[in-house]
């Protein structure tokens, strides 16, 4: 079963997802702020993470990726930034995002299918 991180502060967006890629077949673990993503990311092994850029609690998306791609062990998990604002893809690729997909222009069928081509 693959395993997928979702780091949304949004607890709607949040449960939408997570019931999507439930019924998708994947395992699905929440983060609501980076802090938590990190966390989870000592323990578990996802084989992807959506992440939002927007997170409350001191450290923002950007941050997450950069640290997850400063990390041996989880420098080669595709991070797929999940937000509304759209003049960031450029330093998300930078930094090594695999996709960039703007939430208000992409409906959660298109999301599912971005995230299975990524890790297939």
């Amino acid at each position: 079963m693959k395993k997928i991180l979702i780091v949304e502060d949004d607890a709607e967006f949040q449960e939408l997802y997570k019931t999507k890629f439930k019924e998708e077949g994947f395992d699905v673990m929440n983060a609501y702020v980076g802090k938590q993503a990190l966390e989870i990311l000592k323990d578990q092994k996802p084989d992807v993470i959506l992440l939002d850029i927007m997170l409350p609690g001191g450290m923002n998306g950007f941050e997450v990726l950069e640290n997850i791609k400063r990390t041996e062990n989880l420098k080669n998990i595709p991070v797929i930034i999940l937000t509304n604002l759209d003049g960031e893809a450029k330093t998300a690729k930078e930094i090594g995002a695999a996709d960039y997909i703007i939430k208000a222009n992409t409906s959660l069928a298109e999301v599912v299918e971005k995230v299975k081509k990524i890790i297939h």
